[in-house]
């Protein structure tokens, strides 16, 4: 799974320079970027990013308690009922979006607007194959199944990537947007439709307000729907008030984000991801001593992984986003801009880690109220750090406040999950202050190596940078024995062992 999520991630990445290439930073790629606020805020308000966390502990629970029926017919009454009403707000939205946008950036100019608006409708209707694929993925990942889960987001990818560049002269950015409509269909809901189908897949339409799995899956959707996590609603609220910044401060923003998000999918969604089905089973089959102890596993071996690369990505800001993206359009100042938002975002990838780690935890007991309270309380009271850090150093305080806000959601979620599961905190600590030091001693080594080529070409930066960092890094964990590391190194063995056998 973290294999397949690093090869989508550096596809999305190919994608973002290709649009850094071609339109540069600009208001033209602030009014695509903000094209996506509206249909990942409807997504958001249905639940339509988390069915693994509401649907996927539903399904496991019928699968591993041999009722597989019944989960079909949980599945066909949910893809019925809730599916026809995601299509009628997708048509209402469609037709409201002059109406539902301006108030989302109150920043953008009348033209700016218009564009946005176009944009929007464009992409729009791709929220009912994420919808549709998110829930065929539920009864896929419920079987501890996650290839084509991993797979769908290179194909989405590929084909932003392929429509961007063949239309991009006769429709300009707007290629990339019906890439992404092409991609949803191919992809998330594509790949996930063929996988289901392939493991017993059992879809009778059924349209049904009373059903008890509805009013379940409803109940456990409704915090999802009325919360607002930072892990979602902070691209928004950057978006709010970047909107109102110089030009190209929310592309800025927004690919700084997006390299910070590499580290943090590819260790922490995907250790989410991968531990959620294993969680839900040991749960249902009453475990939970056991799920604790896989929990604080996960957490101890993610926090060591991204607490490295939080380092790494902190001495090496400026010269990444120039590999990147300073091409084409893409400027010095821009990447001098976006590096300056990437260091101060790098310090939070711990953070954005855990908390999608330690909310599944709650999921898996099919306890979505506590973690939707903890986040959307932390959300709120943010929302004047970003406006008044905003206010004084623009894009960047707005970074700033991203990392202050995750550290804060990650520490009271954790905290409330004690309370439900037997988790030994005070191992936790341990092992998060012994990561720490190894990653902040090898660091400031990397970043003196960086120091003495200031002046080189970014590749020769990145470089020097990332191999001082590197070699003290591996060095300091190997002689010290750290055992975050023995334990990541030997499960690596084991699994590489087992192949050359098979």
């Amino acid at each position: 799974m973290t294999g397949s999520v690093l090869l989508s991630r550096i596809l999305g990445y190919v994608r973002d320079a290709v649009v850094a290439a071609k339109h540069g930073a600009s208001a033209v790629t602030d009014v695509y970027f903000a094209s996506f606020t509206l249909p990942d805020l409807m997504s958001y308000m249905l639940a339509g990013g988390a069915l693994s966390i509401t649907f996927l502990p539903m399904f496991s629970q019928y699968l591993h308690s041999d009722r597989e029926d019944e989960g079909w017919e949980c599945f066909s009454v949910i893809a019925t009922t809730v599916g026809s009403i995601l299509l009628g707000m997708t048509i209402v939205v469609w037709l409201a979006a002059p109406v539902l946008i301006p108030p989302l950036l109150p920043g953008f100019s009348e033209d700016q607007l218009s564009q946005t608006i176009s944009l929007t409708r464009i992409v729009l209707p791709a929220q009912l194959f994420f919808w549709m694929g998110g829930l065929l993925g539920g009864t896929v990942m419920a079987r501890q199944r996650f290839r084509e889960a991993a797979l769908a987001p290179l194909v989405y990818n590929a084909c932003i990537i392929l429509f961007g560049v063949a239309l991009s002269d006769s429709i300009g950015i707007a290629g990339f947007s019906w890439g992404a409509l092409v991609g949803a269909a191919l992809g998330p809901f594509g790949l996930m439709f063929w996988a289901a189908k392939k493991r017993g897949l059992n879809y009778r339409p059924r349209w049904s307000l009373a059903h008890p799995d509805l009013r379940k899956f409803v109940l456990l959707s409704l915090p999802v729907m009325l919360g607002f996590s930072l892990v979602t609603v902070d691209e928004w609220i950057g978006r709010y008030f970047a909107s109102s910044m110089r030009d190209g401060s929310i592309s800025w923003l927004q690919n700084a984000r997006r390299l910070m998000l590499v580290p943090v999918s590819v260790l922490g969604q995907a250790a989410g991801q991968a531990t959620l089905p294993f969680l839900a089973k040991l749960h249902a089959e009453g475990r939970d001593d056991e799920a604790a102890s896989v929990l604080v596993d996960a957490l101890r071996i993610v926090a060591f992984a991204t607490l490295a690369a939080s380092a790494w990505m902190l001495i090496t800001a400026e010269p990444l986003v120039g590999l990147f993206f300073e091409r084409g359009r893409y400027l010095p100042v821009d990447t001098a801009s976006t590096a300056s938002a990437l260091v101060f975002l790098s310090l939070g990838i711990v953070f954005w880690a855990a908390q999608a780690l330690v909310a599944r935890g709650f999921y898996a007991l099919q306890d979505t109220w506590t973690p939707m309270v903890v986040s959307s309380v932390v959300a709120l009271s943010s929302v004047p750090l970003y406006w008044w850090l905003g206010q004084r150093l623009d894009h960047v305080g707005l970074a700033i406040a991203t990392t202050i806000g995750m550290l804060t959601t990650s520490t009271f979620t954790l905290w409330a999950l004690r309370r439900r599961l037997p988790l030994p905190l005070a191992v936790l600590g341990r092992s998060l202050a012994r990561s720490a030091s190894v990653a902040a001693v090898a660091g400031a080594i990397g970043y003196g190596a960086h120091g003495l080529v200031g002046d080189a070409s970014y590749l020769l930066r990145a470089i020097t940078a990332s191999a001082a960092f590197g070699v003290s890094y591996l060095a300091l964990v190997m002689v010290f024995k750290v055992p975050e590391w023995t334990s990541f190194s030997s499960r690596i063995r084991d699994r590489l062992r087992r192949k050359k056998t098979a």
